[in-house]
């Protein structure tokens, strides 16, 4: 058996020594570090560091070599472990130095009370303790306590079984044009097809320390299968099937099945505002004044005038939009057109198009305008992540912002509740003077007509739901600061083209204006400032 070379205090003559005893099988010689800890540990009195490097380097060529340590003889010493925990109490190890000539060996009864001392109860290897003080394995670490390791598990997960990498983007010719009636993006579902399927979390199994305390398994995340109309979950709610045949799309791991309502001509006066359940499909033109709703897809043949066409999935425009001001465009998805021009235009991912002229436009994911005229002049153009462009701005100096790096949504969000809570606060300034002068009234008189009794208890009602709706807003609002605060400014603006004079860049707070013209170049936020990379 392979053993480790160690040392002994002999008493001998009236006088004290260290005794060294030889390696066994490969064991590891005496280390000087080891000695001196011993003699620490027992509180001898100091020897030169040099006699017991001489003592290592000799008990490494003889059998056994000696040192005098002392010309007197010290009380007999006992076997002595050196209990050592590791700090996430996985395992605890004991390196045990032997008893003097003189001196008492330990048991293994000793040994375990020692270990419940330190506060060690559980994996003890009691094998490897007898065999410890058998065999007697100085100078050695031997593991005599080990955790039960906790078996981790594994986060759920969802399988889609149609394809979610669509491209949503038009083909492109070879001269820049940009062909809006080739669109990868439709994915059709059939009736009764599976659509996802759940793999549930392995939530893993606890573990236990020496100590006896509980190792609990990384924690895993949790998922469901989220899903909109005409689907139904299996039910062990681990699979999805869709109950109509239509398109399918995944909005924020939501699925959305919809089957698709066609109008075979233009929006307006002959068919009225529509709102449908699932896709509408209009061949012809939307006209101003008229509203299109969808809780699917919306796909426009002709042109869009100044209407709204509001959309839970995508909207696309194979003819674009001349807002004249009043076209509204809200998509959970992406929107999609030829053109944008005087609109208000908001989308849940990304926004494709040759050109956007004098037009409000945001998108939580990015935005491309790299048609044939890839061209962005006047308004505002917002996006949480890039916005890309061949031509930023013109000639003449039209006013054009350029905006990444946060979300829009949660910006209009976190302005809209400061609006609110400005507004629910000077309203209870209101009703707390109409219920004081109610109050004082009521004690001069000691009652109050029915109607104004009644006015009071609903302005105190009213009192009450405000206080709560301040709470709530207060908690939304902290939140979205902190979102707002951790903003990590990786946005970026590229320009292919030409960015001209005028241009407005904004990358998660921080504006630059342009005073001159830049050419081929990516903006992206560095610090407190603003750079100009090029492409």
């Amino acid at each position: 058996m392979k053993r480790n070379a160690f040392f002994q205090l002999i008493h001998r003559d009236h006088a004290t020594y260290f005794k060294s005893y030889p390696a066994v099988d490969g064991g590891s010689p005496i280390t000087v570090e080891d000695v001196k800890f011993y003699m620490e540990k027992k509180r001898f009195d100091d020897i030169d560091i040099n006699l017991l490097k001489q003592f290592a380097e000799e008990a490494a060529k003889e059998q056994n070599a000696y040192l005098k340590i002392a010309d007197k003889s010290f009380l007999p010493e006992n076997e002595f472990p050196v209990i050592t925990v590791d700090p996430m109490k996985y395992y605890a190890k004991i390196r045990l130095y032997p008893n003097s000539n003189m001196g008492a060996r330990l048991s293994e009864q000793d040994i375990l009370m020692l270990l419940e001392q330190q506060g060690i109860q559980y994996g003890i290897l009691e094998k490897n303790i007898q065999m410890m003080l058998r065999a007697r394995l100085y100078c050695t670490d031997i593991l005599v306590a080990q955790a039960k390791m906790p078996l981790h598990g594994k986060s759920a997960e969802i399988i889609y079984h149609f394809n979610l990498d669509k491209t949503n983007k038009p083909a492109v010719s070879e001269n820049g044009q940009v062909d809006f009636h080739k669109l990868d993006m439709i994915e059709p579902v059939e009736e009764g097809q599976l659509l996802a399927t759940l793999i549930p979390a392995d939530l893993g199994t606890p573990g236990t320390d020496v100590s006896g305390n509980t190792l609990k398994p990384k924690k895993v995340n949790q998922l469901k299968l989220k899903h909109g109309k005409n689907i139904h979950l299996s039910e062990d709610a681990l699979e999805m099937y869709s109950d109509v045949s239509g398109n399918v799309t995944c909005v924020d791991g939501t699925v959305f099945v919809s089957d698709c309502y066609e109008v075979p001509a233009d929006v307006g006066p002959s068919t009225g505002d529509i709102d449908y359940d699932g896709s509408v499909k209009v061949k012809g033109n939307v006209l101003t004044g008229y509203t299109v709703k969808a809780a699917g897809d919306i796909y426009v043949s002709g042109a869009v005038e100044g209407a709204t066409l509001i959309s839970e999935g995508k909207i696309v425009l194979n003819r674009g939009v001349q807002g004249m001001g009043k076209a509204v465009l809200e998509a959970k998805g992406d929107v999609i057109s030829n053109f944008i021009e005087s609109s208000n235009v908001s989308a849940g991912g990304k926004i494709i198009t040759d050109a956007i002229l004098h037009s409000d436009v945001v998108a939580k994911d990015e935005i491309e305008v790299n048609g044939k005229r890839g061209l962005i002049a006047g308004g505002s153009i917002r996006s949480a992540q890039r916005i890309e462009t061949k031509t930023a701005g013109s000639s003449m100096g039209t006013v054009t912002e350029l905006e990444v790096g946060i979300d829009p949504q949660t910006v209009d969000r976190y302005h809209e509740i400061e609006e609110t809570m400005e507004e629910l606060a000077e309203e209870k300034e209101v009703l707390v003077q109409n219920v004081e002068v109610l109050t004082k009234r009521y004690k001069a008189k000691g009652s109050l007509e029915p109607e104004k009794l009644q006015q009071l208890m609903q302005h105190k009602e009213r009192m009450d739901s405000i206080e709560q709706q301040m709470d709530e807003l207060t908690e939304e609002y902290d939140k979205l600061e902190v979102e707002l605060e951790e903003c990590s400014g990786n946005g970026r603006i590229v320009v292919r083209d030409i960015a001209y004079t005028g241009v407005k860049i904004t990358i998660s707070n921080i504006s630059n204006y342009l005073h001159s013209e830049v050419h081929h170049s990516t903006f992206v936020r560095d610090g407190a400032d603003i750079r100009i990379r090029g492409i």
